[in-house]
């Protein structure tokens, strides 16, 4: 078999979130309720993490989210997710979307609200709403909140104990049995379910904890933290 033949039949990375998206356009309503449920919150949380204003950015993932099965203007464009082609995970495709739009509208000067000011402004020179399209900006997904988060979850790897940790790495990175483990361990294996419970916990909440610490403007919860990372953050 020629290796064209082999790509071509090579399962797509994300597939699942294709049939998620296939199947919330034929209006299935668990579907449509399970997309709308999981990224409304999302996106807004991510929208006001970045300063927008709760009402805004409600309002504005509103629209994308009508505009996700064809609400778009007169009700006439294009369902928006029929563009969605799984080339990255949905939450990475909407996100980046609607962080684009916001900037769009931004330019517009479509919300209230006066424009970042530089200290050499003055020798910038040009329109400053060609600054707020681009830049830093733009790539916030893979700049600031991606270091403050991964800062923020190896800082509470960092606060395990020595010996929960490694019993972490065997379980979730080498993919030991926690019966195995007890055994290492000598002791029974309902000690390593709930040490390995407690600790997944611990990490959840000294991440949060840390991420709040460093920006208490973020409206993060460990739900987005984790959908985040799932969407392609290099932490």
């Amino acid at each position: 078999m020629s290796s064209g033949s082999s790509s071509e039949l090579k399962p797509l990375k994300h597939s699942a979130d294709l049939d998620l998206v296939d199947r919330a356009l034929s209006g299935e309503p668990v579907s449509v309720r399970e997309f709308q449920d999981t990224y409304r919150p999302l996106l807004e949380r991510v929208l006001m993490s970045r300063g927008v204003d709760r009402v805004q950015a409600e309002d504005l993932v509103a629209d994308i989210v009508a505009e996700c099965f064809g609400a778009g203007k007169n009700g006439q464009t294009r369902p928006l997710l029929e563009k969605f082609e799984g080339r990255s995970s949905l939450s990475t495709w909407m996100i980046r979307t609607t962080w684009n739009r916001w900037l769009d509208l931004k330019r517009r000067d479509k919300f209230r609200g006066e424009l970042p000011g530089y200290d050499d402004d003055d020798d910038r020179g040009g329109d400053p709403f060609d600054r707020v399209s681009g830049g830093e900006d733009e790539e916030f997904l893979d700049t600031d909140l991606s270091e403050l988060m991964g800062r923020a979850i190896r800082e509470a790897f960092d606060s395990l104990g020595p010996e929960v940790l490694l019993m972490l790495k065997l379980s979730y990175l080498h993919g030991i049995s926690q019966s195995i483990i007890a055994r290492m361990w000598q002791c029974d294996q309902t000690r390593i379910s709930r040490t390995l419970t407690a600790a997944r916990q611990q990490v959840a909440t000294e991440t949060m904890k840390r991420i709040r610490e460093a920006d208490d403007s973020l409206n993060l919860e460990w739900e987005d933290f984790q959908k985040l990372c799932a969407a392609g953050l290099d932490l």
